[in-house]
């Protein structure tokens, strides 16, 4: 259904595969002037993990001959196998997260009436909750033909196959005649550990745009916002730095640590729910979704935010984490009736499968101005030692001052880059 969603950043090797597509995207689109027209399949964002043409290598070839590899996986994507096996079981065993999707739909599926399409099916979880709970229809739309194969199966085994399609497609090659009407409801969970991750908001502004949804389909869940907050944490320090030791200075390592990707902790290891950080503000709103409205390019590509300190100390990074929040009334939004998925650490602490499928990221901080070198400087620098003043600067702030923290975007979202 997906790429790896914990893993992927643009500093961890289980990014190459995200990183290669996005920057052939940005390649295709300079060279697009010079370039004959071809015919190509539609897409929005990233392709997931299984569905592509070229994401075909089987995962038993990665073996020696000599080594055993059961059948039922030898001959399936490698991409797909490491995917569901780096998420999708902890995603299933989200509690909480299925019980936001269950009461949401329970709230909006009119049994006999409600007609359902679900975009990236993956097993047919939610589709199923949508069958359970009466609707008069359910599409599944699903990329990856393996995960559409078991999403099947699945059907089958809770006797549901006569009340759910499925489909395998991207939703973004979906017509409308692939469907018995315009759905009532759409339901999705394609998030990843960014908010916009795995283009949630491509693959459904594009459904919306091509007319596939009524303009009242009731697309679950309608907001998303995506927050950053900085942080002291000293434990960073332990894993992404170093000072001395017994008297032996080491510090000249830090002049390649890395500040500018923002990194899942689950590539580090570590929950942040169970490592002591203060957070010296309120969280900051980067960027606030109405995927029933909201459009791509709705915020700019460089985002400016004035944020006031409410505690001193030194901000090792900035963490990510992500809310999304619906209603279980058509007619009234109350705090009686929101329903809230979190990945904030305050909110997963008990809920560990959440944290191994979606987790937090964190970037760390450098004070030091962000200047790229020029060409000329690039090819000067190459195998002189680094100086001294090269070496990244302590980011320290003070209760109630007032400091500015820049965020710069991919034009998709997707990719986020922070300096405070």
């Amino acid at each position: 259904r997906r790429p790896p969603r914990s893993t992927l950043s643009s500093s961890s090797a289980a990014s190459d595969v995200y990183k290669r597509q996005y920057q052939r995207r940005v390649r295709a689109q300079a060279s697009a002037a010079n370039a004959k027209p071809v015919k190509r399949a539609k897409t929005a964002g990233f392709i997931p993990p299984g569905a592509g043409k070229n994401d075909r290598n089987a995962f038993g070839r990665q073996f020696d001959r000599h080594f055993h590899v059961p059948d039922r996986i030898a001959l399936a994507p490698t991409s797909l196998v490491e995917a569901v096996n780096d998420f999708h079981y902890a995603m299933m065993n989200d509690t909480p997260r299925n019980e936001f999707y269950y009461n949401l739909l329970k709230a909006h599926i009119i049994p006999g009436e409600t007609g359902v399409l679900e975009i990236g099916a993956g097993s047919g979880l939610l589709s199923m909750m949508a069958a359970k709970l009466g609707a008069k229809w359910v599409v599944a739309v699903e990329g990856s033909k393996e995960m559409c194969e078991l999403a099947k199966c699945n059907i089958a085994q809770n006797n549901l196959q006569d009340k759910i399609t499925v489909l395998n497609m991207l939703s973004t090659n979906l017509e409308l005649g692939d469907l018995p009407a315009r759905p009532d409801v759409l339901v999705s969970e394609i998030f990843g550990t960014l908010l916009l991750g795995e283009s949630a908001l491509d693959y459904i502004e594009d459904v919306r745009h091509r007319k596939i949804l009524k303009p009242d389909t009731k697309i679950i869940p309608q907001h998303g916002v995506q927050y950053a907050v900085p942080i002291e944490c000293p434990t960073l320090d332990k894993i992404c730095g170093v000072s001395s030791w017994n008297g032996i200075d080491l510090s000249m390592v830090n002049s390649l640590r890395d500040t500018a990707s923002v990194v899942f902790t689950k590539k580090y290891g570590f929950r942040m729910s169970t490592i002591p950080f203060k957070r010296l503000s309120e969280p900051i709103p980067v960027l606030s979704i109405d995927f029933a409205k909201t459009k791509m390019g709705f915020a700019a590509d460089k985002q400016n935010f004035k944020v006031k300190a409410t505690e001193s100390g030194t901000a090792h990074a900035m963490l990510l984490f992500w809310k999304s929040e619906d209603y279980t009334s058509k007619t009234e939004e109350t705090d009686a009736n929101k329903l809230v998925m979190s990945t904030d650490p305050a909110d997963t602490l008990d809920n560990f499968p959440r944290d191994m499928q979606w987790g937090q990221a964190i970037q760390l901080l450098d004070a030091t101005n962000p200047i790229l070198p020029t060409e000329e400087e690039e090819s000067s620098a190459k195998g002189n030692v680094i100086p001294a003043s090269a070496l990244p600067q302590p980011v320290v702030w003070t209760k109630g001052e007032e400091y500015n923290v820049s965020c710069v975007s991919s034009d998709d979202h997707v990719i986020l880059q922070f300096t405070a």
